[in-house]
């Protein structure tokens, strides 16, 4: 009976394994997820444009970006953007399962 369970666990922790290394989230997911969770739409290089309202949005350049994809089982993202009065917006995200999820929202204001 031991020996079942232990085979049925061993068995799933591979299988879980194997399915979180191939369902690793691209960089370009990380870009849509990025648009849909916090309106900034990177699809001309480093400029970006965020989305204030329906009516408004603002240009950020990306000045900052740091992609890690030599994790087995995860991604993990970071990428400051700088607005045109010299604010800055830190997001760092981890992608795991498909999915990106955020580990740091950081906005700093260079105006006091």
């Amino acid at each position: 009976m031991k020996k079942g369970i232990r085979f049925v666990l061993l068995f799933s922790i591979v299988l879980v394994t194997y399915y979180m290394t191939t369902h690793r989230p691209s960089e370009e997911q990380f870009y849509t997820w990025l648009d849909e969770e916090y309106k900034i739409d990177c699809t001309e290089g480093v400029s970006c444009i965020r989305k204030k309202d329906e009516d408004s949005a603002e240009i950020l350049i990306e000045t900052g970006s740091n992609i890690k994809k030599e994790y087995l089982l995860f991604n993990t993202v970071g990428k400051i953007f700088e607005d045109q009065n010299g604010d800055r917006t830190t997001i760092k995200a981890i992608g795991v399962l498909g999915k990106y999820f955020t580990i740091v929202e950081d906005g700093t204001s260079t105006n006091s």
